[in-house]
């Protein structure tokens, strides 16, 4: 038998502990930096899914804003101006129209009516529309309110604009 190795070395067992204290604290830190890393990736996917329901809301909103486009536009071109929601129009139809639901959110028409300067209590409905000083039609600016949701992540996005309708009775 070979001498060398049924001796015990004195300073082995001292080497062999420092080597697996080592890899001990390795594997932690190598641990804490597995777990930041997964972590920080959770949060970034949760921040994408987040603002990607935030756009979803928003282009529903959008959806809900050209629809009261189409709507103002056809009552214009049936001879129709005054058109406040919920207006002389049928509750069924209106609610059919601007509330809509889509297989992961939906829209809802809040307000159409003539825009109303801010500090005075006149609408913008019926104004004087001149080009180079000769009145040639009028224009009315109604404001539109839609509000975009998306149910499954709670988010909910409201859209408010001004529509300018131009009616000219002047044709070049």
């Amino acid at each position: 038998m070979n001498s060398r190795w049924s001796v015990p070395v004195r300073g082995g067992s001292a080497r062999a502990g420092f080597i697996a204290f080592y890899a001990f604290i390795m594997l932690l830190i190598l641990g804490i930096f597995g777990i930041s890393y997964w972590l920080v990736s959770r949060m970034t996917t949760d921040m994408i899914f987040k603002e990607a329901s935030r756009i979803r809301a928003r282009n529903f909103a959008q959806a809900g804003v050209e629809k009261v486009l189409i709507n103002i536009l056809n009552q214009y071109r049936l001879g129709n101006a005054k058109l406040d929601y919920p207006g002389k129009y049928t509750v069924e139809r209106i609610d059919k129209e601007y509330n809509v639901e889509f297989g992961d959110g939906r829209y809802r028409v809040e307000l159409v009516k003539p825009y109303v300067l801010p500090g005075s209590f006149k609408e913008m409905f019926g104004v004087p529309y001149y080009k180079n000083q000769v009145l040639i039609g009028f224009y009315d600016v109604w404001q539109v309110v839609v509000v975009g949701e998306v149910p499954d992540a709670n988010i909910t996005a409201r859209v408010e604009t001004l529509v300018k309708v131009i009616r000219n009775f002047v044709q070049y």
